[in-house]
């Protein structure tokens, strides 16, 4: 049985620096929120990409420093290390690990090579995985202590050789992610396989023993019929960003896509949670629906995952953001047309003609279960995954990176998220393709939305720099009348 969604028909308005326009083609000259801090982070650095959509996470905070990862100009794996009492950066380069090495020259190009860390505070440790689309896995770790006993000086010997994650696991790696429990245990997954026919495997790390152990190799099974893509036999599922809520529970939101070809096969938001760290998953209703200690999986057919119907030729983008809310909540960030578009020749792509049909959406889940939808909320081209964060009094805040700068949409809790208004958060000299994850503790914590971009607006010559905002400042710029 399926979800009934709610759409709430809202407004959308230009606050202080926004624009009503969907879609212009150039917008005037306004005022923007501006930095609280900018910290210059390296430049130049890699120029075709450094962020991507599923780099959960990119920048990770623990003590007085903040940590981030990244290429560098020469395709060298870095690690930078921002002290937060002083601004002061340092660096330690990889060079065992480049970007691409020994594989065709196309590949240095192609923007799924993301790097991420995660963090296990219980033996001090700093985590990293990069460089893979359908590869083998490339994860490190630094020493025990690095993080609970920082050294005065980074260096190359403050980090272990390249090792397996567990002996045996799935290869033919993509889109590796790392995320925290709430008792700061590390979680880690990956895709194995490919967009029309993957797998997702799923670990916890054990910081008592400093190793992994595996929860499923096989979380989401790619078998099933799916008639309204051509009876099509496979599949992968996408996931956006993996995270638990205050109480423990582990909440998960997918689309699935039926053919690596084109996100026109994308179809649907799905929903699942898990109350014992990945093992069993429950659907919308909290029904059973996959044991993974009985090598259950979750897969097509299983009942009460699809809370919102999305058609193929909706062209429903794939992996966005989640945040949670104050009452272990999920919200969804994402992008796709309102009604379906099938062009007469099938690419990878829509037509760019029609691209102006996409909107972002806001869909999220009551404490009974029921989900909703936001009206559309414009999207500027060329088009963009967006983020989303929730403040402290459940105000959502939707950003994203466009030719302009960075861009936010931000609605209220009581409004039931309604009424949304549109802000500048930075001008042009600051961008990145798709919106970059933010550091999830300063955000908790301190209350600081902070997160890289480039600091050069797209030049040729690209850098990276941490952004930093005060919350309190957005938001009541955001709502200033």
């Amino acid at each position: 049985m399926r979800t009934e969604i709610t759409v709430f028909l809202g407004s959308v308005s230009a606050v202080l620096w926004g624009s009503m326009l969907h879609h212009a083609a150039a917008e005037p000259k306004l005022p923007v929120l501006g930095t609280d801090r900018v910290v210059i982070v390296e430049q130049p650095v890699w120029t075709s990409f450094n962020w991507a959509s599923f780099d959960q996470d990119k920048i990770v905070s623990w003590g007085d420093y903040q940590y981030t990862i990244y290429w560098g100009a020469d395709r060298v794996l870095t690690v930078a290390r921002r002290c937060l009492t002083s601004d002061a950066v340092q660096r330690v380069r990889l060079d065992d690990h480049v970007l691409a090495a020994g594989q065709p020259e196309q590949n240095r190009y192609d923007g799924h090579r993301n790097t991420v860390v995660g963090i296990s505070p219980g033996d001090g440790r700093l985590h990293l995985a990069w460089d893979h689309h359908g590869d083998d896995l490339n994860y490190a770790r630094s020493r025990a202590g690095l993080l609970t006993e920082p050294p005065e000086r980074l260096s190359k010997t403050d980090f272990e050789p390249q090792q397996a994650v567990v002996p045996g696991a799935p290869q033919q790696v993509t889109y590796p992610r790392f995320f925290n429990g709430p008792d700061e245990t590390l979680y880690f997954f990956y895709r194995s396989g490919g967009s029309g026919a993957g797998n997702i495997a799923l670990f916890q790390y054990d910081s008592d023993r400093g190793r992994w152990d595996i929860i499923s190799d096989r979380l989401f099974g790619l078998e099933g019929v799916y008639p309204a893509w051509n009876n099509s036999p496979s599949r992968n599922a996408y996931m956006h960003d993996l995270l638990f809520d205050a109480d423990g529970r582990l909440h998960i939101t997918w689309v699935y896509r039926e053919a690596g070809r084109s996100w026109a096969s994308n179809h649907d938001l799905h929903y699942a949670f898990s109350d014992d760290r990945g093992r069993n998953w429950k659907n919308n209703a909290g029904v059973p629906i996959a044991d993974t200690r009985l090598g259950q999986r979750i897969v097509l057919d299983s009942p009460g995952i699809v809370v919102c119907e999305i058609p193929v030729f909706s062209w429903l983008m794939n992996q966005c953001a989640m945040t949670m809310d104050s009452n272990n909540q999920p919200h969804v960030a994402t992008y796709h047309m309102a009604e379906p578009f099938r062009p007469e020749v099938l690419q990878h792509n829509p037509p760019l003609d029609e691209q102006h049909r996409l909107n972002y959406y806001h869909y999220w889940r009551d404490p009974q279960g029921g989900w909703h939808r936001s009206q559309p909320l414009p999207m500027p081209l060329p088009r963009r995954r967006p983020m989303i964060i929730a403040a402290p009094d459940d105000t959502m805040i939707i950003y994203f990176s466009t030719n302009e700068g960075f861009q936010a949409h931000v609605a209220r809790a009581a409004d039931r998220w309604s009424q949304w208004k549109t802000m500048h958060l930075t001008g042009p000299e600051f961008t990145c393709h798709d919106a970059t994850k933010p550091d999830r503790r300063r955000l908790r914590d301190r209350n600081i939305l902070s997160f890289t971009a480039d600091p050069n607006g797209g030049k040729p010559e690209r850098g990276i720099a941490i952004l930093d905002f005060r919350l309190e400042r957005l938001l009541e710029a955001a709502w200033r009348d």
